[in-house]
């Protein structure tokens, strides 16, 4: 409840354009997020990419097949979680889904999901270490 509050807040402050909540005590609270996600799932996190600020993870089979999940920032305090895998043309697979910041733990998980099945699929495994 009160995360829906906090929610409201930051779209009405970005709404009115505001700098009621700042920019980097919302990318802190999506950082933890993220942080606190990626070690129950055993992936590491890339913050850093060709000098640009990215949410990424590189998620890897144990047949060595990659997949990536990562994140983007929205508009109006939105997210955008994707996944894909790294394959071209009709073998590819895409998934996404945009979120507020309190839904980006579950849509997190979704998104491993998601390649957890494309895994499965393929007959391969993940070893989480």
């Amino acid at each position: 409840m009160l995360e829906g509050i906090v929610d409201l807040l930051v779209f009405v402050s970005d709404l009115l354009h505001f700098d009621f909540w700042s920019k980097k005590k919302r990318h802190s609270k999506i950082d933890q997020i993220v942080k606190d996600w990626s070690k129950k799932v055993g992936l590491h996190h890339q913050y850093e990419y060709k000098d640009e600020k990215v949410r990424s993870f590189n998620v890897v089979d144990d047949s060595g097949n990659s997949y990536q999940i990562w994140i983007e920032t929205l508009k109006l305090g939105r997210l955008k979680v994707s996944a894909t895998n790294s394959k071209s043309g009709r073998k590819r697979r895409n998934w996404d889904k945009k979120c507020k910041i309190s839904n980006l733990n579950k849509v997190l998980f979704e998104a491993y999901g998601a390649t957890e099945q494309w895994i499965s699929e393929s007959g391969s495994t993940r070893t989480v270490k």
